[in-house]
C-alpha cells in the first residue's frame, strides 16, 4: 500500500511540474499590452543629418514587406554612421505606426537589455527568471503573432557569437544589426547592407548644408583628405561653421596637426585625416570655450564608459566637475562641435525615470586621451582626478540599503569605474577607495561574479602601489576575505583573515579596534567552517579585550558578547548562549534604547535561541515584538523588517502554526522579489523557507517545485560547493524522501554528504546532519544495514532535518 501511495505521489508531482511548466511557457507566449512603443536609448538624429537614400532604400528592401521576419546586418567602419542609419530607420518605423521599436546596446552582449525588455513588456513569469531565460522568453514572444509590426535593433555588436539564441527566427519581427565586424558579410540567413563612407556627392551636399559654403574644388579635396568618413566630415563642418574659415584654410590647419603613428595603430582605423580632424576640433574649442569647461568635461567623458554617461549621474556629480557655467552649456558646446552625441530618451522600465545619455565616439575619445597625455600630461592627470572625484560623489550618495532597487545605476557606476581603471597604470588612493566601495555594493547585491574580481584587482593595486602593510591594503585583504566567505570559499577566506589578523597584531597591536575586527571576522569564518572550538576561543579573547579596553557597555563590547553567544549556540551550548543573549539584550536596551538596530538584533538572536531550546512561547513574543518595532521605526520594506518577518514565520512554523507561517513567508518572498530582485541571496533564502513551510503543511508538489528552482538558482549564482547550495540540495532530498521518491532522495543525500565531508570536514554539524539524513533515507528504502552503519558513525546522533 505504501509503495503504491509513493508511486501515486511521485506521479502527481511529475504531472504537476509538467503542467506548471507548460502553463508558464504558454503564458509567456500570450499577447501582452505594450506600455510604450519605444524601448531603449534611441540615438537622436545627428547634427546636420545627411540623408543616404541608397543605403536607406537598401535597408527597407532587405527588411522586406510586412508580415515576415527579416534579419539585416549593417557592417562598416567606426564612424561610418551605421547607428545613425539604423536610428533613422527606427524613427521611420515609428512614423509608420509600428507596435514596438526596441533598441538594444549589444556591445557587451544583448542579454541584460533583452531581459529589461521582457520586464518592459510585462511578460508573465519574468520576475522569476534568470536574465538569460528572460532574454530567451522575449525572443519567443517576438516570434509570435505574424500580424504585429516590430523592429529589434542590436547596436554595435562586437562579437557575432553573443547573438546566438537571442535573434527571432519566425514571426514578423524585423531585426537590424550594426557592427564593425566583417564576419556578418558571409553568414547564412543574414542580408547585408554595407555602410561605407559618404559618396562624393553626399559629402558635398553635407558640407554645403552644414557650412553654407560651396564645396566644389577645395571641399571635395577636403573630403578626400578625410577619407569621406562621416565622423570626420561632421567634425570638419562643425569647425568651419563655427570659425568661418574656408575649406582650404581648414585643410592647411589639418596638415599641421601632429599625428603620432602609435595613435593611428591604437585607433585601428586607416583614416589619419579623421584623427587629425578630431585634434583640430579640440584645438578649436578654445576659441569658443574661453572658460575651458567643454574641454575639461570632454577629457573626463573620454575616460568613462564608452556607452556614455546618463544625464542623472552628470547632474548629481556637477559640483565635482569644477565647471564655471555648469554641465549643460559645456555639453551643448561639445555637441555643436560634433565631439559628443546625445542619446535618445530611455524608456525601459528597468531604468526608472527617463534619462538622456552623453557619449563620446571611441575614435574621438582615443584622440582626446592621446592629446591629454602629451607632456607634461597635467590634463590627463587632472581628468583622472576629476573622474575619481565624480565617482566618489556618486558612491557617497548611493544608498546602500537600496542597492537592489537601483541596480541600473550601480551597473553604470561599475562600468565607469572599470573604464577609468583601464586608462591608468597607477590609480589614485581615492579611485581605489571607489573600487573597494563599488565591489562592496556588488557583493551586497549578491553579484559575487563581478564583486570578487574587483576586490582582487583592488587588493593587487594597493599591494603594488601602497605596500603590503598599508592600512588600506589590510582593509582590502579583509574585504576580499569577506567576499570569499560569502561565495563559500571558506579555506581562502580563512587564509586571508589569518594573514590580516597577524599583520594587524604586529603593526597595530593586540588591542587596536582594527585588530579586534579582524579577530572577530576570523572567528566568524571559523564558525562557518565548523571549527567551533577555534571560533569560541577567538570570540572569548576578543570579548575579554573589549571589556578591559572599551568597557562592559561599549557598543563593540556588546557586539562581541552577542557574537560569542552565537558561537555557543552553534556548539549546542544553549544555556550559555541564552544567558549571554539575555545579558546583551538587557544592556543594549538600557544603553542604546529599545528601538536601536543592535537591540532589535539581540531580540531576534535571543528568540532564535529560545526556538532551539524549545521555549517557543518566549520566542514568539520576542519575534512579534521586534517585527512590530521594525515596521514602526524602519518601515514595511526595510531589509531588517523583511528579515524580522521571515524569522517570525520560521518561529510560527516551529510552533505548528502553519497558516500564519505560510502567510508571512509568502508575503516576505513577494516583497523580496519586488525590492531585491529574483537573484538576491535573501530572495533565495525566502524561497527556500517558503518551500520548507509548504513541505511542513503537506503541500509537497509546491514544496518540491520551489526547492528545485532554488537549487538551480543557487548552483548557477553561487556554484555547486557554496554552503547555501548544499543546504538546498539537502532540503530537496528531504522533500523527495517525504514524497516517496527514495532513489532521487538517496542520490542527493549521498552527493551532499560527500561534498560536506570534503568541504567542511567529517565533524562539522552540517556534515553530521547529512550523514543522519542519508541514514534515514536508507532506512526508508529498506537498506537497514547501511542505515545502522551510518547512525553508529553519527553517534551521539543528530535529528534529520531540512534547513532554513
Amino acid at each position: 500500500m505504501f509503495a503504491a501511495l509513493g508511486l501515486l505521489v511521485a506521479g502527481v508531482v511529475v504531472l504537476e511540474t509538467v503542467r506548471h511548466r507548460a502553463e508558464r511557457i504558454q503564458a509567456q507566449l500570450r499577447p501582452v499590452e505594450v506600455q510604450s512603443r519605444v524601448f531603449g536609448a534611441l540615438p537622436r538624429q545627428a547634427w546636420q543629418w545627411q540623408p543616404r537614400p541608397l543605403e536607406e532604400k537598401a535597408v527597407r528592401e532587405a527588411l522586406g514587406r510586412r508580415g515576415r521576419t527579416a534579419l539585416v546586418a549593417l557592417p562598416g567602419a567606426r564612424g561610418a554612421g551605421k547607428s545613425q542609419l539604423a536610428a533613422g530607420y527606427a524613427r521611420w518605423c515609428l512614423d509608420q505606426g509600428y507596435d514596438l521599436v526596441a533598441w538594444i546596446n549589444a556591445e557587451s552582449g544583448p542579454v541584460s537589455e533583452l531581459a529589461a525588455l521582457a520586464a518592459h513588456l510585462g511578460l508573465p513569469g519574468v520576475a522569476e527568471m534568470a536574465p538569460e531565460q528572460a532574454a530567451a522568453a522575449v525572443c519567443r514572444w517576438l516570434e509570435r503573432d505574424g500580424r504585429a509590426r516590430r523592429l529589434l535593433v542590436f547596436d554595435n555588436v562586437d562579437d557575432p557569437d553573443v547573438l546566438h539564441g537571442y535573434v527571432p527566427s519566425a514571426g514578423s519581427t524585423k531585426v537590424l544589426i550594426t557592427t564593425n565586424r566583417r564576419e556578418f558579410m558571409t553568414m547564412a540567413g543574414i542580408a547585408v547592407v554595407e555602410v561605407g563612407m559618404f559618396s562624393p556627392a553626399e559629402a558635398r551636399e553635407f558640407l554645403a548644408r552644414a557650412t553654407g559654403l560651396d564645396p566644389a574644388g577645395d571641399g571635395a579635396r577636403l573630403g578626400e583628405q578625410l577619407g569621406w568618413l562621416p565622423l570626420g566630415l561632421a567634425q570638419a563642418a562643425a569647425f568651419i561653421a563655427r570659425t568661418g574659415i574656408s575649406y582650404a584654410e581648414y585643410a592647411r590647419l589639418l596638415q599641421r596637426q601632429d599625428l603620432n603613428e602609435t595613435l593611428r595603430q591604437q585607433a585601428g582605423a586607416d583614416h589619419p585625416g579623421v584623427l587629425k580632424a578630431t585634434q583640430l576640433s579640440l584645438t578649436g574649442l578654445a576659441e569658443t570655450d574661453h572658460s575651458g569647461d567643454a574641454a575639461r568635461l570632454l577629457r573626463v567623458l573620454s575616460l568613462l564608459s564608452p556607452d556614455g554617461v546618463s544625464r542623472d549621474l552628470l547632474v548629481q556629480a556637477e559640483p565635482q566637475l569644477g565647471l564655471h557655467s555648469g554641465v549643460w552649456p559645456a555639453v551643448s558646446t561639445l555637441v555643436t562641435a560634433s565631439l559628443v552625441t546625445l542619446g535618445g530618451v530611455a524608456q525601459a522600465a528597468a531604468y526608472g525615470e527617463d534619462r538622456r545619455v552623453v557619449a563620446v565616439h571611441r575614435l574621438t575619445a582615443l584622440v582626446v586621451r592621446h592629446e591629454a597625455r602629451k607632456p607634461p600630461g597635467d590634463d590627463q592627470k587632472a581628468a583622472l582626478d576629476t573622474a575619481a572625484g565624480l565617482l566618489d560623489a556618486l558612491t557617497e550618495r548611493f544608498p546602500g540599503d537600496q542597492v537592489a532597487l537601483r541596480r541600473d545605476e550601480l551597473d553604470e557606476l561599475a562600468a565607469h569605474l572599470d573604464a577609468v581603471l583601464g586608462h591608468t597604470d597607477e590609480p589614485s588612493p581615492l579611485l581605489l577607495a571607489q573600487a573597494n566601495w563599488i565591489a562592496g555594493l556588488l557583493e551586497q547585491a549578491g553579484d559575487l561574479t563581478r564583486a570578487l574580481p574587483l576586490f582582487e584587482q583592488t587588493l593587487a593595486n594597493r599591494e603594488r602601489l601602497l605596500g603590503a602593510e598599508h592600512p588600506d591594503t589590510l582593509t582590502s585583504r579583509n574585504n576580499l576575505a569577506g567576499a570569499y566567505k560569502s561565495a563559500g570559499r571558506l579555506n581562502e577566506a580563512i587564509a586571508l583573515y589569518e594573514q590580516t589578523l597577524a599583520d594587524r597584531e604586529r603593526l597595530l597591536g593586540d588591542e587596536h579596534p582594527s585588530t579586534l575586527t579582524s579577530r572577530n571576522n576570523l572567528a566568524y569564518a571559523y564558525r562557518s567552517a565548523g571549527r567551533l572550538d577555534e571560533a569560541i576561543a577567538l570570540y572569548e579573547q576578543t570579548l575579554a579585550v573589549c571589556e578591559r579596553v572599551l568597557g562592559a557597555e561599549h557598543r563593540n563590547t556588546l557586539t562581541s558578547r552577542n557574537n560569542l553567544a552565537g558561537a555557543y549556540k552553534s556548539a549546542g551550548r544553549l544555556n550559555e548562549a541564552i544567558a549571554l543573549y539575555e545579558q546583551t539584550l538587557a544592556d543594549r536596551e538600557r544603553v542604546l534604547g529599545a528601538e536601536h538596530p543592535d537591540t532589535l538584533t539581540s531580540q531576534i538572536d535571543l528568540a532564535s535561541a529560545y526556538v532551539s531550546a524549545g521555549r517557543l512561547n518566549e520566542a514568539l513574543a520576542l519575534h512579534e515584538q521586534s517585527l512590530a518595532v521594525c515596521e514602526r521605526v524602519l518601515g514595511d520594506e526595510h531589509p531588517s523588517t523583511l528579515t524580522s518577518r521571515n524569522n517570525l514565520a520560521s518561529a510560527y512554523e516551529s510552533a505548528g502554526r502553519l497558516n500564519e507561517a505560510l502567510a508571512l513567508f509568502e508575503q516576505t518572498l513577494a516583497d523580496r522579489e519586488r525590492l531585491l530582485g529574483d537573484e538576491h541571496p535573501s530572495t533565495l533564502t525566502s524561497r527556500n523557507n517558503l518551500a520548507g513551510a509548504y513541505e511542513s503543511a503537506g503541500r509537497l508538489v509546491e514544496a518540491i517545485a520551489l526547492y528545485v528552482q532554488t537549487l538551480a538558482d543557487r548552483e548557477r549564482l553561487l556554484g555547486d560547493e557554496h554552503p547555501s547550495t548544499l543546504t538546498s540540495r539537502n532540503n530537496l532530498a528531504y522533500a523527495y524522501r517525504s514524497a516517496g521518491r527514495l532513489d532521487e532522495a538517496i542520490a542527493l543525500h549521498q552527493q551532499t554528504l560527500a561534498d560536506r565531508e570534503r568541504l567542511l570536514g567529517t565533524e562539522h554539524p552540517d556534515t553530521l546532519t547529512s550523514r543522519n539524513n542519508l541514514a534515514d533515507a536508507y532506512k526508508s528504502a529498506g537498506r537497514l544495514n547501511e542505515a545502522i552503519a551510518l547512525h553508529q558513525q553519527t553517534l551521539p546522533g543528530r535529528p534529520s532535518q531540512k534547513a532554513h
